[in-house]
């Protein structure tokens, strides 16, 4: 892009031709104008350009129980007397406090033409990597100081000038249509209630309509089955309108301001599951197919437009339902609920579900035969832009996740509920302060063996406070 605006910022000089110029000074710009050209077609042969970008993150963190890390994804609040995953003995119990610079970010692009296409190749990673393979934070000082890298974004896509889209690689599900609808928290996204899932793919998009007007879009993907015995891929299907005549100005905690057109999306995912029922061979000779559903919604209620200094307000909603989904809630299930995890029931029974990730469904005892977790999940948010001079950004919240078949599946729990309301300041261009409070709900509908560990709703209560330099 940039080589374009050097040879048409030159020929413009040389178009002026005003009469100051001496017919050998306009040999001397026509001289110029081929050597430039010349080293801008050495410097084509030599590929496309590749741009960084990121930002450096840092998070301060307090909160009410020591239940989550930076994350608090579709995790649960601890019941009292209960010790985390990472080591923090009675973290229901106990508070915590967490200086993370672990969601800095960087990424790598570069784009290139070919006849009708656009191409783009991205990779994006951060530093919220597993912790070096250890199940509790192992070192918390390391944990936080030398964290391990993360690959978030690795694909191909091309673009045709006739509306069509072709992606290869690891990008946002097109179930939800992530990432345009995603509560935007300071919290490291996502939080509870929210689809928020990147997922190796193929996908296949058309744009149908003006650019400026009314357009649809449509779109099916292939992407990895949850379960690697699965023989077929998860199948996602979904249908966009999209009005590019009525935008808001709505943005990610970590994303630039910009306007977003009114959209309302509807999305279908099938997953396929297999499982064996005990024969000799151990084959899995049984599978059934999970299929869910999910409506997003950006409505944009005070307008904004290009080069006006206004205030704006953008509202999202989410609403899904179904069956086989619970990867789709940051790829790591909902519920403890797992294969072998019943009495007389033992892995051996089906040839063993360990690659079958926990939180899918569970095996109940006289009926051997999976059964999925059914879930219904919701959210809403409202954000406030205040004019672009001022660069305020408010945003309040709510997502809940409930699993109505939890107590037959014999779950500890069977209700995620989160709000929050958090205030951005945009300093500078790049530099971006934000401040948020939440609290976190989990409901547990069965008692534990840890003493004082009881049935009913429990909470966590954050306060957190970030910086951020885009680059």
């Amino acid at each position: 892009m940039k080589k374009l605006w050097l040879l048409a910022l030159v020929a413009a000089l040389a178009s002026l031709n005003m009469p100051a110029f001496a017919d050998d000074s306009m040999e001397d710009v026509n001289s110029a104008i081929g050597a430039l050209t010349s080293k801008v077609n050495d410097l084509a042969k030599k590929g496309p350009s590749v741009e960084i970008h990121g930002f450096a993150q840092s998070d301060y963190i307090n909160t009410t129980s020591g239940s989550f890390a930076e994350t608090v994804g579709d995790g649960q609040v601890l019941r009292p007397g209960t010790s985390s995953a990472t080591g923090n003995l009675n973290a229901g119990n106990n508070g915590q406090s967490m200086f993370s610079i672990r969601n800095s970010r960087i990424d790598a692009l570069s784009k290139e033409t070919a006849a009708d296409w656009t191409f783009k190749g991205y990779l994006e990673f951060d530093l919220l990597g597993e912790a070096n393979g250890s199940a509790d934070y192992g070192s918390e000082y390391k944990y936080f100081t030398q964290p391990t890298l993360r690959l978030r974004h690795a694909y191909v896509q091309g673009d045709t000038t006739d509306g069509w889209e072709i992606l290869a690689g690891q990008y946002w599900s097109l179930f939800g249509w992530d990432m345009d609808y995603v509560l935007s928290t300071v919290a490291e996204a996502p939080v509870m209630g929210t689809l928020y899932e990147r997922i190796p793919q193929l996908k296949i998009q058309k744009t149908m309509g003006d650019d400026k007007g009314v357009q649809v879009q449509v779109a099916v993907a292939a992407e990895k089955p949850d379960q690697i015995q699965a023989q077929m891929p998860n199948f996602i299907g979904g249908v966009r309108l999209v009005m590019n005549d009525i935008k808001g100005y709505f943005c990610a905690a970590t994303g630039g301001t910009k306007l977003q057109p009114l959209s309302l999306g509807i999305a279908e995912r099938n997953a396929q599951y297999a499982w064996a029922d005990g024969n000799s061979n151990g084959t899995f000779n049984n599978s059934e197919w999970g299929s869910s559903v999910a409506a997003d919604v950006l409505l944009p209620i005070l307008p904004g437009s290009e080069g006006k200094d206004d205030i704006s307000m953008v509202a999202t909603g989410e609403w899904t339902y179904g069956a086989g989904d619970t990867l789709g809630y940051n790829g790591g299930g909902f519920g403890t609920a797992s294969l072998g995890s019943f009495p007389n029931v033992s892995k051996e029974t089906y040839a063993s579900g360990t690659e079958l990730d926990g939180g899918e469904g569970a095996f109940v005892p006289g009926n051997i035969a999976l059964q999925l977790v059914q879930l219904t999940g919701y959210n809403a948010q409202l954000q406030i832009t205040l004019p672009r001079s001022i660069g305020t950004i408010i945003t309040g919240g709510y997502g809940e996740l409930f699993a109505s078949n939890a107590k037959v599946l014999g779950m500890a729990y069977d209700d995620d509920t989160n709000w929050f309301v958090n205030v951005m300041q945009d300093v500078s261009k790049n530099v971006r302060v934000g401040v948020e409070y939440s609290q976190y709900y989990t409901n547990y509908i069965t008692a534990s063996a840890t003493p004082g560990a009881t049935i009913g709703t429990f909470e966590d209560n954050r306060l957190q406070v970030t910086t951020w330099y885009r680059f």
